[in-house]
């Protein structure tokens, strides 16, 4: 799908495509953060066939459900894209994880795998672009994307428990029992 750019000096940025069923829509991001969307059935009519305003906060919380941030219609909970090079994964935290009750800057995530958490499920709460100050709790699902190797890295360290290094000469022991 080919997205054309444009400018608005004074209003914003507008974005027009061609969608695969043929029709047209163009979206004009304001900068007082209003969104709004026009479709065209017919690319060249000069007016939409229809036209929907947005507050900053209702294009967000849209943009969220688009991406599948709270439901992944797909078998495997996962969702290639860009090319089959980039992933969104939906990851949980395991109590016994190295990521359990640590916030998301001390535990090195994107220095250590190279994927980015994009947002963090917490019961019914859902965190959009948390800070690097968020701590990550037990039972957080992790919404990041990365490529294939960078999320299975992630994924290890949602699963792996934290090994306390013990007195000389006895073998390290995990934190909790039951890692997976």
């Amino acid at each position: 799908m080919k997205v054309k750019t444009a400018d608005l000096p004074g209003i914003g940025k507008r974005y027009s495509l061609d969608l695969a069923e043929g029709d047209h829509l163009v979206i004009i991001l304001h900068q007082n953060g209003y969104r709004e969307i026009y479709h065209f059935t017919d690319p060249d009519a000069d007016e939409p066939d229809w036209t929907v305003k947005m507050t900053d906060e209702e294009a967000r919380q849209i943009g969220a459900i688009l991406m599948g941030a709270d439901y992944q219609p797909v078998s495997d909970d996962r969702m290639e894209m860009l090319l089959k090079s980039i992933r969104i994964e939906w990851l949980q935290v395991k109590p016994d994880s190295e990521l359990a009750n640590r916030r998301i800057i001390d535990s090195q995530i994107r220095t250590r795998t190279g994927a980015t958490i994009i947002a963090i499920q917490r019961g019914d709460q859902m965190i959009g672009s948390p800070d690097a100050q968020e701590t990550i709790l037990p039972g957080d699902v992790l919404m990041v994307v990365g490529s294939r190797m960078q999320t299975k890295g992630l994924d290890q360290m949602c699963h792996s428990c934290i090994l306390h290094m013990p007195e000389r000469g006895s073998p390290p022991s995990p934190s909790s029992v039951g890692s997976s």
